[in-house]
């Protein structure tokens, strides 16, 4: 990710969460931001249209706000309009990104993934989130996906930390070690 597109999105993201805030409706903005992201990038000719610059900022305008209409907010509407009036409607993704992370924050949510080499059964993830969560002492939210490439075990990665307890993990870590004598 561009870390100059975060940097800016990230202003955004903080001025709209605490306009969303003083309304009360953090989680249905998050909503409405994730739906305009997953809109506009569920369709390569919309990417195009949205990021040309040769299409008057006016017109994107109108565009979204009557593909959204009724389906998003007052605020999420203004935020839309302002990024298409300074032509940064790029930053969308970003923006939803950067809230999400700080909407959790001030919730004490911590979203981590768990990756496994087959499918595990609900009570193993329960298990699991529980014991994350009571460890770490915040609400978890948990990602689960399956990697056969990973022969057995798992990996766990929260923010920057990562625990590899997998066997392939293991086996790169007896070659290096073996290639290192």
């Amino acid at each position: 990710m561009n870390t100059e597109l975060q940097g800016i999105a990230s202003k955004y993201a903080e001025a709209v969460l605490d306009l969303a805030g003083n309304l009360k409706s953090e989680d249905r903005v998050l909503d409405e931001i994730k739906l305009v992201s997953d809109v506009i990038a569920s369709d390569r000719e919309m990417t195009i249209i949205i990021n040309h610059p040769a299409i008057d900022s006016a017109e994107k305008k109108r565009f979204l706000s009557g593909l959204f209409e009724g389906k998003i907010s007052e605020l999420t509407a203004n935020l839309i309009g302002l990024l298409a009036d300074k032509r940064r409607l790029d930053l969308i993704p970003f923006i939803e990104t950067g809230y999400r992370e700080l909407l959790n924050k001030r919730k004490n949510i911590v979203s981590a993934s768990l990756v496994c080499a087959e499918r595990l059964a609900d009570t193993q993830v329960a298990n699991i989130k529980a014991q994350l969560a009571e460890h770490l002492g915040k609400t978890l939210e948990l990602e689960v996906r399956v990697d056969p490439s990973l022969i057995g075990g798992v990996v766990l990665k929260m923010g920057d930390q990562v625990i590899d307890g997998s066997l392939n993990g293991q086996l790169k870590a007896l070659e290096k070690q073996l290639l290192s004598v």
